[in-house]
């Protein structure tokens, strides 16, 4: 009996280590395995790509040099080494240029950081139309609706004005600096600013217009009338924002330098959902989820991938980021992936007043966070944003081009560009701009690069040894673009598959 007992207690303590056993092997397995998302697949990561990988080879490129422009404001002529034709022009001051906007058949683009010029370009000729001088500095990208064109300076103004004539409308000074450019909807700019300077002149406008003085000190959403600049509401928010505000039907998007993403009622400014998610790029909503670059730190490196949020509530969609990948741009040094480096951007700063950082512009959760250290950086950021197209959401991120399927979170293909310099996680491009078949890429070793949305095949790619920032825009077969050191080019691809793609972030919207 007594052998009896030892052999049952032998038998259920074998048979508990065993089961320990099992929940132990199992739970290894379930860390080790790709989570799924909440509809149960498995998140678009490298180690479980099973769709179609390309290489792309940079220094294949078709290569050539642009020519000099004796005359400022002047179109050049030129011809790509397989027969395409395009024009360039040589800006003032030789600052960078940010993403050109078009509509009915006119150009309109500032002169770059640190100029006090905004142009009005024939998009075909290249002839100024109408030129005007700003009473600040720093013209952003522009966006352009009802007959208005809309944009401000980094110091310290938003302007809006007759597209047609370059009359201005109305222009506010709204404090010092700005560093993302406005949207516009339904009658209505929204734009990004810094409380608290404007004095006696901000207590005017927040009597005649708003109450806003509850607020407090910070940043705020500001929301007024297109055509008459009145102050229809203005929201409290965390910092600055990346690049603009995005308008998606009544809701507000963005995400702001600290990584904090908003989600703001477009009619009262009131927050529908705020959601601390390390957010390094401007939202797109996409196929009724909100979808955006996020940074995560492991063994102190810094990783970046996407993320679909639920539009409705901004809960996570994903468990972790699709695409993720090595991020050395956005570590301490990185400069957050800007075509500029840490001496051009100091000197350019420094150019325009900016020899500390100036305090309002809260650089130190933007340096913290992306590893912007400089105004003139979180001007030109854009971060890896994603565009969407046919049910693909399409982002440039380090040395890939990714393509993943917003239904499910898998990988519809990815590019891998190569070639001379470039590392491991280095920022090659701006964010896509995408025409109905092909996306566009411009970066920072001077590439313009056509890529097939369906497949990722090369449609074509140019070396032009131009640096460039911002993102391109389309139109009428035509890519538009400028530099870095202040050159705007139109490329004229003879394809109708460039158009349609009119601003930053493809509309006025900034939601394509």
């Amino acid at each position: 009996m007594k052998t009896g007992n030892l052999t049952l207690k032998n038998f259920q303590l074998a048979t508990v280590l065993t089961i320990s056993l099992f929940v132990v092997a199992a739970f290894l397995f379930a860390q080790s395995a790709p989570k799924q998302d909440a509809a149960g697949n498995k998140p678009a990561t490298a180690s479980n790509l099973d769709a179609k990988q390309i290489q792309i080879n940079l220094d294949e490129a078709a290569a050539f040099d642009l020519p000099i422009a004796q005359n400022e404001l002047t179109a050049v002529s030129f011809n790509t080494p397989d027969g395409k034709e395009g024009w360039m022009m040589r800006i003032p001051l030789s600052r960078p240029i940010a993403t050109p906007a078009y509509a009915d058949g006119m150009i309109f683009v500032g002169g770059g950081y640190g100029s006090y010029e905004f142009y009005a370009i024939d998009a075909e000729t290249g002839r100024v139309a109408w030129r005007m001088h700003t009473n600040d500095d720093g013209p952003t990208a522009a966006v352009v609706e009802d007959g208005c064109v809309a944009f401000n300076t980094e110091s310290c103004t938003v302007i809006v004005a007759d597209a047609k004539t370059g009359n201005v409308l109305w222009q506010e000074w709204l404090g010092d600096p700005l560093m993302s450019q406005p949207a516009i909807s339904k009658g209505r700019l929204y734009i990004a600013y810094p409380a608290g300077q404007r004095g006696a002149q901000q207590a005017q406008n927040d009597a005649t217009q708003t109450d806003s003085s509850n607020l407090g000190p910070g940043h705020r959403m500001l929301c007024a009338d297109l055509k008459t600049g009145r102050h229809l509401w203005e929201q409290k928010i965390s910092a600055d924002v990346i690049s603009a505000p995005v308008v998606s039907g009544d809701q507000i998007l963005f995400t702001c330098f600290d990584g904090v993403s908003f989600c703001l009622d477009a009619s009262t400014g009131a927050v529908v959902w705020k959601k601390e998610n390390a957010g390094t790029s401007a939202p797109l909503v996409a196929d009724g989820h909100v979808v955006t670059t996020s940074k995560e730190m492991k063994d102190g490196k810094a990783y970046e991938g996407l993320k679909r949020l639920e539009l409705k509530g901004g809960e996570d969609r994903d468990r972790e980021m699709l695409a993720k990948e090595k991020a050395g741009y956005l570590q301490a040094g990185g400069g957050g992936g800007v075509a500029m480096d840490a001496a051009t951007a100091g000197k350019l700063d420094s150019s325009v007043g900016f020899s500390a950082k100036p305090s309002a512009a809260k650089l130190e959760v933007a340096e913290q966070h992306i590893a912007i250290t400089t105004v003139v950086g979180a001007w030109a950021y854009q971060g890896s944003r994603a565009a969407y197209h046919n049910g693909q959401m399409m982002n440039a991120q380090g040395k890939y081009l990714n393509s993943i399927k917003t239904s499910d979170g898998k990988f519809a293909w990815r590019a891998e560009f190569r070639g001379k310099g470039i590392k491991e996680d280095t920022q090659l491009f701006s964010p896509p701009a995408l025409g109905k078949l092909n996306l566009y890429l411009c970066g920072a070793k001077g590439h313009i690069v056509a890529v097939n949305q369906e497949d990722g095949a090369l449609a074509f790619a140019y070396a032009l040894k131009q640096p460039m920032a911002f993102q391109p825009a389309l139109a009428k077969g035509n890519i538009y673009v400028g530099t870095v050191n202040g050159l705007l080019i139109c490329l004229k691809t003879g394809d109708q598959d460039a158009d349609g793609w009119y601003a930053w972030g493809g509309n006025a919207q900034h939601n394509k």
